[in-house]
């Protein structure tokens, strides 16, 4: 795929975050998704997936192109990480952290962090022995984000893992006609 194949149905990036588990109501988490007009849709959620909040933003070309040239350079990275993660630390409420990249890969993982691999190196143990792969690939997928992200901070969009704040000012103006009440002038 290259940018100039990009259009409004093309997922570009998409970022979900959820909670394991909670109540009926309670706070879902939110999703970020960019389409390749540059439309950035923000939503938050009450758990068992209803919208609470959505909102439309734009990014203008060169800011689409920016976050698509990442993915596009990381490709070869992102596309060998398996589809579902899970480094089995459940100290506690977790979260279920999904990413889309380029409309292609799409990775769940539970609990993502970033890990100092040579410090886990030297701890050694029965965990590093069975994770290192997956600390291996969250922390690639962690510095994909983290890019992104910081494409995203130019615009005063503040992207991190469990949250994202979006200056009002970048939301896109919707105007909608109703042509059933134009009148014809003939």
């Amino acid at each position: 795929m290259e940018f100039k194949d990009l259009n409004k149905d093309i997922v570009v990036f998409r970022y979900h975050v959820s909670p394991n588990f909670g109540m009926e109501g309670d706070d879902g988490g939110f999703s970020l998704e960019l389409r390749g007009n540059g439309n950035l849709k923000f939503a938050a959620y009450r758990l068992f997936d209803e919208i609470k909040t959505m909102k439309i933003f734009k990014l203008n070309r060169e800011e689409t192109k920016e976050i698509f040239d990442i993915l596009k350079e990381t490709e070869k990275i992102w596309e060998k990480i398996p589809a579902s993660l899970d480094n089995h630390l459940n100290d506690g409420p977790g979260n279920i952290n999904e990413f889309i990249f380029l409309d292609e890969k799409k990775i769940q993982a539970r609990n993502i962090r970033k890990t100092w691999l040579p410090g886990e190196a030297i701890r050694g143990g029965k965990y590093y022995k069975r994770f290192k792969n997956v600390m291996k690939y969250e922390n690639q997928i962690l510095q994909i984000f983290e890019g992104i992200s910081k494409v995203l901070k130019k615009k005063d969009i503040h992207l991190s893992l469990d949250q994202c704040r979006i200056h009002d000012r970048c939301k896109v103006k919707i105007t909608w006609i109703d042509k059933t009440k134009q009148h014809s002038h003939t």
